[in-house]
């Protein structure tokens, strides 16, 4: 049997350019409505796979929870239906010592514990100088003297909303026009296994409208978006190439204590991409991460995550102008001719 060593392979993506590592959903553990904390109090949660988070010029994944040890939960928890989370504000540290210098904050369970847990986040966050986005703040950064942006977006009905296009349009435009390189990260799309596919079509979820993700992402690209980065199913789903940028349409779930980590679900990618001064995509790779039980994230050597992420793009994107190899490889479809 092939074993897929899990290093990043030989990449462009030198001189006058970006890299960015990518991930999904983090839920470092909760003290609501019960304590499930991982071993050792989470000091090692991140140890097997921070080697990789740090080889980029920018790191960065979705928060989902906040970061406090006091505050009253604003939902009614329905087991199996409705989830509220809260994790103690030292595990940011450890997002800290991983690499992390983004966390998207706008999604379906930063405020469960209201405005209390969205300030002891944000200050948290703040005091390990680690930057984050909500409707009111975006990633701002100056790496390689280019001006970065990353805009949050959710399937929430306010705010910067991926339900409404045409706003979503104006403000990627407009920070277009201010930035070199503008990110977008959403969190939405239908929930669970039975949501793998994508499709040019509107989603829903417990009866709720989730976005057309496929129109979402491709707009945010007509705005002058470089990178499209989704989040929020639980499972990874299709990547793309559409007028040279990338959209990843969902990485899945990057460490999740206590959730369902059987299959897809506890699949956790780690997307590495590279893109010129112009924010045009030159290649990237997918590292294949797994959760296993009792809280270890580990490096998956038989690479499922690459291998689904592969399956999916070819279905679902029939006219996709990537290629994703074997060893998780993302490169355009004429790059890869012209190396064979």
């Amino acid at each position: 049997m092939k074993i897929i060593i899990p290093f990043l392979l030989f990449s462009l993506c030198l001189g006058d350019t970006l890299t960015i590592i990518a991930v999904g959903d983090i839920m470092m553990g909760t003290t609501y409505p019960e304590t499930k904390l991982p071993p050792n109090d989470g000091s090692n949660i991140f140890s097997n796979v921070s080697v990789f988070l740090k080889q980029a010029d920018l790191t960065m994944g979705n928060l989902e929870g906040p970061l406090t040890d006091k505050g009253e939960c604003t939902k009614k928890i329905e087991k199996g239906r409705v989830y509220a989370f809260r994790t103690p504000t030292h595990y940011a540290h450890y997002l800290f010592d991983a690499g992390f210098d983004f966390l998207n904050l706008k999604n379906n369970h930063i405020n469960d514990f209201g405005t209390t847990g969205m300030l002891s986040t944000i200050n948290t966050l703040k005091n390990y100088g680690i930057q984050f986005g909500t409707d009111e703040i975006y990633g701002d950064f100056m790496i390689k003297n280019k001006k970065i942006c990353i805009i949050p977006f959710s399937q929430a009905p306010y705010g910067n909303s991926i339900l409404n296009i045409p706003e979503a349009q104006r403000i990627v435009a407009e920070k277009a026009r201010e930035y070199d390189i503008v990110i977008v990260s959403f969190h939405g799309g239908g929930e669970g296994i039975n949501f793998l596919h994508i499709k040019d079509t509107m989603e829903y979820f417990l009866d709720t409208p989730r976005g057309n993700v496929i129109r979402f992402s491709r707009a945010m690209i007509d705005s002058g978006a470089d990178f499209v980065c989704g989040h929020g199913p639980h499972i990874p789903r299709a990547i793309e190439l559409y007028k040279d940028r990338l959209i990843a349409y969902s990485l899945g779930n990057f460490f999740t204590y206590g959730f369902n980590i059987q299959g897809p679900t506890g699949f956790a990618p780690i997307l590495k991409v590279c893109v010129d001064s112009t924010g045009k995509f030159i290649d990237g790779q997918i590292i294949s991460a797994i959760q296993r039980p009792g809280g270890i994230l580990a490096i998956d050597t038989l690479n499922q995550a690459a291998k689904l992420i592969r399956e999916l793009s070819i279905e679902d994107l029939p006219d996709n102008n990537l290629v994703i190899n074997e060893d998780g490889m993302i490169l355009p479809k004429i790059q890869n001719q012209e190396q064979n």
